[in-house]
C-alpha cells in the first residue's frame, strides 16, 4: 500500500481504512449475535441443543412469533423490535415459529409495548406456542407417581378466596349482635282489577286499562328530598320540577288578572276546532282561535260577514252545564311525526303530544278553556270517587285530573289528563273542584307511550336530572309500528329521536339506567358521595325500624315508611346489577369506601369500616344499619351510577339504661316492641346540630323496661 509521502501530489488513491478492512486478523466475532442466531433450529434428536434451548428459556425472557405469512422473516422481526432489544433469535422449522430472546425484563416489556401499539403485524404470545410437542413435554416434566397423586389429594391447593375463620378478637369496631333479616316492603298498586268492574267510572274513562299499570315514582320529591324550585329573572319566574314534569310560574300571572275581571267573560266555541276562545269577529261575532283557524274559515266568513250583513252568521254555541259521560277522544300522532314530551311517569313511560301547528293550537286552547272555566268550578264537598274527572288547582295552574286512588283521604292520587303526570293531593278540600260536561269532553292531546327497549327501572337521581332537562320546547320524531302495541299495558311502544342533533332518547335512557361495573383499580367512593336525607323531627313522628341489632347499646336505625318502600326498590336494582352485570368474583374494599355486599343472599349497599386481614371486612349496610363481617367473595366494587340517597338514620334512645341494668325479660320486651319492620310513634324526635345526631323519646320506655 502506498505511503503518505508518496501520495502528497495524488490524494485520490489514499484510503486510511483499507488496511483495517483487508486485514482479517482484526475482525472480531461474538457468538450469539442477532445475525448469527437467525438460523434454523437443529435437528430434534440433538439432546445438547435441546438442553441449550431450555437453558436459554429459563435464563432470558422470550416471545414466540408465529410465521403466519412468508413475509415474516428474521429481518422483519429485528426491524420491528429493534436490534438493541433482541439477544438471540431462533427459527424452529418444524413448529414454524421464531423464538425471540431479550436481554432482560426491561427489553421484554419494551417489546410487549411495541406489540400492543401495533397488534396486527406479528402474532405473538409469551412462553411456548400452544401447539407443543408431546415428546418434548414428556422429557421436560416427570410422569406423575402414586405418591404425588396421594399428596395432591391430601393437600388441596390454597386459594386467596378460601373462607377461613372470622377473627373477632382483632376488630376495633363492634359488630351486630344478632343477624336480623332486612325488611322488604312491597308497594300497594294504585289500582287493581276490581276498580275496573263493569259500570264503574274508571272502566268508562279508561277502557284500555292503561292506568292499571300506573306508578308514582317521585315519592322523594313529595318529601322535598331534591330541589323542586329554581327562581330566575330576579325571582319573577319560578321553574318547578315535580312529578316528572317541568313547568314555569310567573309571579304576576294572567290567571290573577283574569280573576279580577269578574264573571262576565263570554266564552265561545271555535267554528273550526270546537275549542273555547275569547277571540271573535267584531262584526259577526264568529269565534276562532287564531289565524290558523281563521284561515280555514276564510271563505265562509267572506261570504256571510260584512258591515251591512253582520246578522247572517250563525250565533256562537253556548257553554252547557252538567257532567260528561266519558272523556274526549285521544289524539294519537301518526308514525314519523313530530312530537313534544309533556311529562314522565316511569323510566320507560312518558306522555307525548303532536307538534303539528293545528294540534299545537288545539292543545293551547284546551288549556285556556280549562283554566278559564275551571276557576269558576264549585269545590267538591265530598270525597271523590275512583275514576271521577275533577278540576285540580295546583299552585297557579288549573288542570283536568282523573282520580286514581282515594284509600287515604289525606293522600289522593290523581293523573293530570292534559300532561300525564301523577300528583298526590294532600288537601282535597282545597284543591279538588267539580268538572262540568264540556271540560270533560274536550279532546286529549297527551298520549302515554312506552320507550322501546328501555327497561323499567327505579328512577335514579341521574335519570331525574335528565328528565327535567328535556324541556317541552324540544321536538322529537316518533316512530312506531302498530304491531308493537302493548295490550297488557294499553300503550304503544315507540322510538323517539331528537331532531336538532339526531340523538336517540331510547339509547340515552338505556345508557343512564344500566350501571357499569368499575375497574378494580379505581379508587372507589366515600360515603359522602351520596346524599343523606334528614328525617322529620318534632312531636308524634312515626318511624319505621330498619335494624335493632345494637339495641343493647341504646340506639336503633330507623326511617319513615315511604322511604322504606324506596329502599326496597333500590335493593332490587342492586340485586339485578350484582346478578346480571357484575363479573367480579372477589373484591377487597378500602376502609371507609362504598361497596356492594351480600347479606343473607341479598346484595345491598355497604361501607367498609374495619379490615383485620382475615378476608372478612366489617361492612355497615347503610340502608339498614347492621354491621356484619363479610367475605371478600361476597363484595363487589361500587358503580358510579348508584347515586341513590341514604334515607336511614341512627337514633339514640333517650333514657335508655346501661346493659347491666336490664334483665333478659326486659330485653326481650324491648326487642319485641322495637322489632325490625315495626312502626313506632315517637313522642318526640330531636336533632342535635352540633353533634349531628338524632334522638327519639318514647314515654312507654320505662314501662317496658321495668
Amino acid at each position: 500500500m502506498p505511503q503518505i509521502d508518496e501520495l502528497i501530489n495524488d490524494w485520490s488513491k489514499w484510503n486510511p481504512m483499507a488496511s483495517d478492512f483487508y486485514d482479517e486478523s482484526q475482525n472480531k466475532y461474538i457468538k450469539g449475535t442477532v445475525e448469527e442466531a437467525a438460523v434454523s433450529s437443529p435437528a430434534s434428536g440433538d439432546a445438547a441443543d435441546w438442553q441449550n434451548r431450555n437453558d436459554m428459556q429459563l435464563k432470558y425472557p422470550y416471545l414466540v412469533v408465529k410465521k403466519t405469512k412468508s413475509l415474516i422473516t428474521s429481518n422483519l422481526i429485528i426491524n420491528f423490535f429493534g436490534r438493541n432489544l433482541i439477544y438471540h433469535l431462533e427459527y424452529r422449522k418444524h413448529s414454524n415459529v421464531f423464538l425471540v430472546y431479550f436481554h432482560n425484563v426491561g427489553s421484554f416489556e419494551s417489546a410487549r409495548k411495541r406489540i400492543s401499539d401495533a397488534p396486527n403485524i406479528l402474532n405473538c404470545f409469551e412462553g411456548r406456542a400452544p401447539r407443543n410437542n408431546h415428546r418434548q413435554q414428556e422429557s421436560q416434566f416427570p410422569k406423575p407417581t402414586e405418591e404425588m397423586d396421594q399428596k395432591c389429594k391430601t393437600e388441596p391447593p390454597v386459594l386467596l378466596t378460601d373462607r377461613g375463620a372470622v377473627n373477632m378478637d382483632c376488630r376495633t369496631l363492634a359488630t351486630s349482635l344478632t343477624e336480623n333479616a332486612h325488611p322488604m316492603l312491597k308497594k300497594t298498586p294504585l289500582l287493581c282489577k276490581a276498580d275496573y268492574s263493569k259500570g264503574s267510572m274508571l272502566s268508562q274513562h279508561d277502557p284500555n286499562q292503561r292506568y292499571l299499570n300506573a306508578r308514582y315514582e317521585f315519592i322523594l320529591e313529595h318529601h322535598n328530598v331534591y330541589m323542586l324550585e329554581e327562581r330566575i329573572e330576579k325571582d319573577q319566574i319560578v321553574l318547578n320540577y315535580r312529578s316528572g314534569r317541568r313547568f314555569t310560574e310567573i309571579q304576576a300571572t294572567d290567571l290573577d288578572e283574569l280573576s279580577s275581571t269578574g264573571d262576565h267573560i263570554d266564552l265561545k266555541q271555535c267554528y273550526d276546532c270546537d275549542n273555547y276562545t275569547l277571540a271573535s269577529c267584531k262584526y259577526c261575532q264568529m269565534p276562532f282561535c287564531n289565524a290558523f283557524c281563521f284561515g280555514k274559515l276564510a271563505d265562509q266568513h267572506k261570504e256571510y260577514c260584512n258591515e251591512e250583513k253582520s246578522v247572517l252568521m250563525p250565533k256562537p254555541k253556548k257553554v252547557e252545564e252538567g257532567y260528561a259521560a266519558s272523556l274526549g277522544p285521544l289524539m294519537m300522532p301518526p308514525s314519523n311525526s313530530s312530537v313534544k314530551i309533556t311529562a314522565f311517569e316511569q323510566s320507560n313511560v312518558l306522555y307525548v303530544r303532536s307538534a303539528d301547528v293545528h294540534n299545537e293550537v288545539g292543545y293551547a286552547n284546551v288549556l285556556t278553556t280549562v283554566t278559564l272555566q275551571g276557576r269558576k268550578a264549585p269545590i267538591l264537598r265530598e270525597l271523590p270517587q275512583c275514576g271521577q274527572i275533577v278540576i285540580y288547582k295546583m299552585r297557579t295552574q288549573i288542570l283536568r285530573a282523573l282520580v286514581l286512588n282515594v284509600d287515604n283521604p289525606n293522600a289522593i292520587y290523581v293523573a293530570c289528563i292534559d300532561f300525564g303526570n301523577i300528583e298526590i293531593v294532600t288537601k282535597p278540600h282545597e284543591s279538588l273542584y267539580a268538572c262540568n260536561n264540556h271540560l270533560t269532553a274536550l279532546p286529549r292531546y297527551a298520549i302515554p307511550v312506552i320507550l322501546r327497549k328501555v327497561p323499567q327501572r327505579y328512577i335514579t337521581p341521574n335519570l331525574r336530572e335528565m328528565i327535567y332537562e328535556l324541556d317541552e320546547t324540544l321536538i322529537f320524531e316518533m316512530k312506531y309500528s302498530k304491531r308493537e302495541f302493548d295490550f297488557n299495558k294499553g300503550m304503544q311502544r315507540v322510538m323517539l329521536t331528537e331532531l336538532d342533533y339526531n340523538r336517540s332518547l331510547n339509547r340515552l335512557f338505556r345508557t343512564i339506567l344500566l350501571p357499569v361495573e368499575p375497574s378494580l383499580s379505581d379508587l372507589g367512593y366515600k360515603e359522602d358521595y351520596l346524599i343523606h336525607v334528614p328525617l322529620p323531627t318534632g312531636e308524634n313522628v312515626e318511624l319505621f325500624i330498619m335494624d335493632n341489632s345494637f339495641l343493647k347499646h341504646g340506639f336503633i336505625y330507623c326511617t319513615i315508611k315511604d322511604f322504606a318502600h324506596e329502599i326496597t326498590q333500590m335493593q332490587r336494582e342492586i340485586q339485578m346489577y350484582a346478578e346480571s352485570i357484575a363479573k367480579s368474583t372477589s373484591f377487597a374494599p378500602v376502609r371507609e369506601s362504598l361497596c356492594i355486599a351480600k347479606y343473607q343472599g341479598n346484595w345491598c349497599r355497604g361501607v367498609c369500616l374495619d379490615l383485620v386481614g382475615d378476608g372478612y371486612p366489617s361492612i355497615l349496610f347503610v340502608d339498614y344499619g347492621n354491621i356484619t363481617p363479610t367475605h371478600i367473595t361476597d363484595i363487589l366494587p361500587y358503580p358510579a351510577q348508584f347515586t341513590y340517597p341514604i334515607m336511614t338514620t341512627v337514633f339514640d334512645i333517650i333514657g335508655f339504661p346501661e346493659d347491666s341494668e336490664l334483665d333478659e325479660d326486659a330485653i326481650k320486651r324491648l326487642e319485641a316492641f322495637l322489632g325490625v319492620g315495626n312502626i313506632i310513634n315517637c313522642n318526640e324526635v330531636i336533632y342535635n346540630k352540633e353533634d349531628n345526631k338524632f334522638s327519639l323519646r318514647l314515654d312507654l320506655l320505662q314501662s317496658l323496661m321495668f
